[in-house]
This record gives structure tokens, sequence and C-alpha cells, in this order.
């Protein structure tokens, strides 16, 4: 039934964001379950693949805007600066954050408990930042479609994606630090993409907020 379901949302509306954003959910479902119950070792690299594959299709498809995702142009003279602006700022304080917790005694707990994080690898990073900027346009898609769209439908867009995302964070993994960086990883760069439109600032984000907090931790050597 959810398989005939889907046929027909595609074949009703092929170039729209809406069926790709169901087959992304409906896979997310699908593939946790399964990849759990037969192969657990595989779960973390089935996840990458649908991060990037589901999105990627849908762009060949053309369904799917480059644009929205943040993939395209960007307003270099306004929106690319201000972001460019931002993630140096973040970046200097999380520098000055993680050299707070390695030379104050009474903080190495908080950077054990930041060590203990089974958070996602680089690569795996950036795959779900692509999904999470996939989420973000493909909301934005629907919502621009309505026939009277909401007032400011990109800022509503980009936090309903984050809302979206918010259930496959706590999903993902049972370590409560690995969910508390994912939660602010996704507000920071949720936040980023609202001002700049601009997947590439975002990932940059997101890769530069776990290497500064993860890097050198003895929990995380490999992962990084």
């Amino acid at each position: 039934m959810v398989v005939n379901w889907l046929v027909e949302q595609f074949a009703a509306s092929p170039l729209g964001a809406g069926p790709w954003l169901t087959l992304s959910f409906v896979l997310a479902g699908v593939a946790t379950i399964v990849t759990r119950m037969v192969a657990p070792k595989l779960e973390q690299s089935v996840r990458t693949a649908r991060w990037i594959l589901v999105p990627y299709v849908g762009l060949l498809f053309g369904a799917l805007s480059p644009r929205l995702m943040g993939l395209g142009s960007t307003d270099w003279a306004s929106g690319l600066i201000v972001g460019v602006v931002a993630v140096s700022g973040l970046f200097a304080l999380l520098a000055l954050i993680r050299i707070w917790l390695e030379t104050d005694t009474e903080a190495t707990g908080a950077l054990a408990y930041i060590g203990q994080s089974s958070g996602p690898s680089l690569i795996e990073s950036c795959a779900q930042e692509f999904h999470w900027c996939f989420l973000r346009g493909g909301v934005l898609d629907l919502l621009l479609t309505l026939v009277s769209p909401s007032p400011s439908p990109q800022y509503w867009a980009v936090w309903i994606a984050a809302a979206i995302s918010l259930p496959g964070v706590f999903v993902r993994s049972s370590a409560q630090s690995d969910r508390l960086l994912a939660v602010l990883i996704l507000l920071t760069t949720s936040s980023l993409f609202l001002f700049t439109q601009s997947f590439w600032l975002c990932c940059l984000l997101h890769l530069g907020i776990r290497f500064i907090l993860l890097w050198g931790t003895p929990e995380r050597q490999g992962a990084l």
C-alpha cells in the first residue's frame, strides 16, 4: 500500500519536492528497522548512502532545486560575506572554549564527556549536512507552492526542517553526548543557512564544530 501511494505521488508530481521528502522518510524508517535486525554493522553505511542518494537522484531528475538546497549561486555581496564572518567568529569562539577545556582542571570532565561521543566521521558529517539542506530546500519548495504561502516561508522552512531532523538525531545514537552535540550542530547550521542559503558554509561549520571540539580526545582518535 505504501509503495502504491509513493508511485502515485511521483506520477502526480514528478518535478515536486514532496515525493522525494516522502521517499526519504519512508526509507529512513525501513532502512533503520531492517539494518538493525539483519545487519547492524551496515546501519551507518546505509544511512550515509540514503542521505546522499535520495537528494542526488532528485537533483538529477530536476525535482529539487539546487538553489533552494544551497548548492547554487550565493549573493557574495551580502549573505556569503556575512556567513564567512559568522563562521570565522564561531570557530574562534569554539577554539577558545576548547583551550579552556584543555587547560582548566575543573573542565576536564566536560572534555571527557564530549570525547565519549560516538558521532559520525567527517564523511558522514558532510552527508548529514547535505541531507539537512535537502530537507530545508524541500520544505521551502512545498511552502512556496501553497496557494497562500505563509509569511517568511524561508524562515519557517528552515525550522520545520530542523524539527523533522530531530527524531533522526535521537534514533541514530544512544549516546547522550552525541545527541547534544548533534542538536547543537543542527541549530547552529540551521541559523547559518537562514542567512546565507549556502550548503558549503553550513558543511564547513558542521565539520569545524566536530573537529575543534572532538579532535584529540581519546574516544575520537579513529573517527576523525
